[in-house]
Formats: C-alpha cells, structure tokens, sequence
C-alpha cells in the first residue's frame, strides 16, 4: 500500500492560492519591464496615457513582495519555513523595490513636465502633408485633448488634399466612435451637428 501524502511537508490550504497569487504577479511585473515599459513611455509623451501608468511595473512588484511576505511569515508560523531565511529573502526583495522605484519616480517626473504638441498650427498649415500628419495625430491623443482639434477637423473634411479628408474623417469617426457624418459633400454640415449636439462648441461662422 502506498504511503500516504505527508501534508507536514505541504503548504497550508489558505496560502496555496497565494502561492499561485505570486506566480502570476511576478510574470506580470516581468513583462510590463521588459515588454511594456518602452510603449507605456512612448503614449505618456504622446498624451495617450496618464503618467501615473509608469509606476504600473514597481505596484506589481510590491503587491508581489507584499503577498510574498504573507506566504512566507504565513508558513513560518506553521513552523514550515526557517524564519531568518524567510526576512533575508524579504529583505532582499525590498531592496531591489528600492532599486527599482527611484528609476519610476524620475521617468514619472519627467512625463509630468512633458507637454504634448499643439496641433492647432499645423493644422491649418499650408503644407496638405502636415496637416495630413496632425489630422492623424489628433485621434491619438487624450479624448478631453482631441476633442478640441474637432472644428478644424470638420473644416477638413472639404480639403483639397484627398488624404488629409481621409484622415480628418478617420480622427472624427475614432472620436465619435461611430461614423455619424460620414463623408461626401454635405459630410462637414453633419459632422458639426453631431458633434455640436455632444457639446462640442464650433466658433460662430
């Protein structure tokens, strides 16, 4: 007959879903510094993203340490782990936040003084390329940003330039999330009421 499992030597039951707790929050902390960081940077200067998403990677790591420390202190009063081992690898671990953070904070601070471009100017740029390229970058900026680029937008709906009607109709219909306009030659007149009817104010024609 098989011996039976020697649950002396198993976790207890309250600390196993901790235990996978952990698995999952240290891959989510590797993966948003090594993968995510660069693009999280990237949209924070673009003014798609807040800054406080920079401080995304050092939380996961302390709700890591921090759920660590409960499986850990958890299992020595179980008498199931030697306690001066269990505060040197928690230790160790609270150094390394320590590493870590001061890096965030600064990249915080940073975004924090970061301005994204005015796209009022290029706009109404003579050059049909730049105010192609800002029609497009308007619908990647923060919704409360972009939504004062909308007038001008609507205005380039009757543009010379085919590709910047293009893309003033495709920033309005990410804007509105719905193409409520459309395009043609009445597409401005019904891309104002719409937006005028979300509150958007138009300057007096």
């Amino acid at each position: 007959m098989k011996d039976a499992p020697n649950r002396a030597a198993l976790p207890p039951g309250s600390v196993r879903p901790a235990r996978i707790l952990l698995y999952l929050l240290l891959l989510a902390a590797c993966l948003v510094s090594v993968f995510g960081l660069p693009s999280l940077e990237q949209a924070v200067r673009e003014g798609r993203h807040s800054p406080w998403v920079l401080m995304v990677a050092p939380a996961l790591l302390a709700a890591f340490i921090a759920t660590f420390a409960f499986y850990r202190l958890r299992l020595v009063r179980e008498g199931r782990y030697h306690a001066g081992r269990a505060f040197v690898v928690l230790g160790l671990m609270v150094l390394a936040l320590g590493l870590v953070l001061p890096g965030s904070l600064d990249r915080y601070r940073a975004a924090g003084t970061v301005r994204s471009v005015d796209l009022s100017r290029h706009l109404v740029s003579g050059d049909p390329e730049a105010r192609a390229m800002a029609a497009e970058l308007a619908r990647h900026r923060d919704r409360g940003d972009a939504l004062r680029y909308v007038p001008r937008l609507v205005e380039l709906l009757q543009d010379d330039s085919a590709e910047v009607r293009r893309q003033a109709h495709a920033s309005l219909v990410s804007l509105a999330g719905v193409d409520a306009g459309g395009e043609g030659a009445e597409a401005a007149a019904r891309w104002r009421t719409y937006w005028e009817s979300q509150g958007v104010r138009f300057p007096v024609r």
